[in-house]
């Protein structure tokens, strides 16, 4: 018997150094390309151009403070990107998390004709392609005035999907204790909703934001499309990116803007990671 986890040990050890050597090379491979960025947006364009994988011969830090006047697109700046980029991502993200959180109580906790089948009609919904969508969105939009306009935002207030999913779960949880005794005390269903159920779910709330903030963020498609005067930093950037072919784009200068709008995303990544992580996994949310 001991011979035989001695050979489980030694067997249990080899497989722990082949995967950890493996799951490095991994690593390695994902953490290159953005260290490569990072040392490319300090060269100047020639240094780029003559020797693309070595380090700066001379560090140009001042890429970073130059990108605000020569990355545009749309004759708009890296500031008024930025700008933006934080109104679009803040705002869209707060809509559809509010909304998401509404609907999500409701049909968890109130039972009415047509209940299941807005759950299902939710499930369906995450399941179908978006970009046969697209053509018919693009139609909606402009019969509402919205295109090329911040009350493009009010298209995130749809309620369904991965948000609603996850806070449904949730409110179902909660017991209905809480309710009955704030009816008795004549609150409405307004106030229980956001004096009572609402700051319970305050951390899921807070992980969904996050996650959602991250994608709004880096979402490049939707302005592109449907924001084409306000470009974000995300499609702002790939605009730029897209002129490479047109004309002679500064491409150490490029990757400066790449990399300040990153920033933000990796700072939330870095503060928030176990949420994310939570709600990546479906689960440990209550807590």
């Amino acid at each position: 018997m001991r011979k035989i986890l001695q050979k489980r040990t030694k067997f249990d050890r080899i497989a722990f150094v082949i995967v950890f050597i493996l799951f490095l090379i991994y690593a390695l491979s994902l953490l290159y390309p953005f260290f490569w960025t990072i040392i490319t947006s300090f060269k100047d364009e020639s240094d780029y151009l003559g020797n693309r994988l070595s380090f700066p011969t001379k560090w140009i830090f001042t890429n970073y403070s130059d990108a605000f006047v020569a990355l545009s697109a749309k004759n708009t700046g890296l500031g008024k990107m930025i700008w933006n980029s934080v109104w679009y991502a803040f705002g869209g993200t707060a809509i559809t998390v509010l909304v998401s959180a509404m609907s999500a109580y409701v049909v968890a906790k109130y039972k009415f004709i047509g209940r299941k089948t807005f759950y299902v009609i939710s499930l369906i919904t995450m399941m179908l392609p978006i970009v046969g969508a697209i053509p018919s969105q693009y139609q909606v939009y402009e019969n509402l005035n919205i295109l090329n306009n911040p009350l493009f935002l009010i298209t995130f207030a749809n309620g369904m999907g991965f948000n609603f999913l996850i806070l449904f779960g949730y409110f179902s949880s909660l017991p209905w204790d809480y309710v009955e005794s704030a009816s008795i005390d004549g609150a409405g269903h307004f106030r229980i909703f956001f004096r009572i159920m609402l700051p319970q779910a305050a951390s899921v709330i807070l992980s969904l934001f996050i996650v959602a903030f991250i994608g709004t963020w880096n979402d490049y498609m939707n302005p592109i499309l449907f924001l084409e005067d306000y470009p974000t930093l995300s499609s702002g950037i790939y605009m730029y990116q897209c002129d490479i072919l047109q004309k002679n784009v500064d491409i150490p200068m490029l990757f400066s803007g790449i990399i300040m709008s990153v920033i933000p995303v990796l700072t939330l990544f870095i503060i928030f990671q176990d949420k994310i992580m939570n709600v990546s996994l479906g689960g440990g949310l209550k807590g």
